[in-house]
């Protein structure tokens, strides 16, 4: 995975990981299309930013995409 900057102080995000809850997280977008094999959930990535905390979270976009394609 390429490095990226952080945005608040401009380090590299290199601790990767999740967020937890009573499960993993997941993004669920409105207007998903109704009948399809997939789960609604779009699971997210997570990196930390060593120097100031900043979290930064990103999700599945291809998966975002097949939900929510016209039917």
């Amino acid at each position: 995975m390429p490095t990226s900057k952080c945005v608040k102080c401009g380090s590299e995000l290199i601790a990767a990981g999740a967020l937890y809850g009573p499960r993993r997280l997941s993004f669920r977008p409105e207007g998903t299309k109704f009948l399809t094999l997939e789960t609604g959930d779009v699971m997210t990535k997570v990196h930390m930013c060593r120097e100031c905390g900043l979290i930064e979270i990103t999700g599945d976009v291809e998966k975002l995409r097949r939900l929510t394609a016209d039917a």
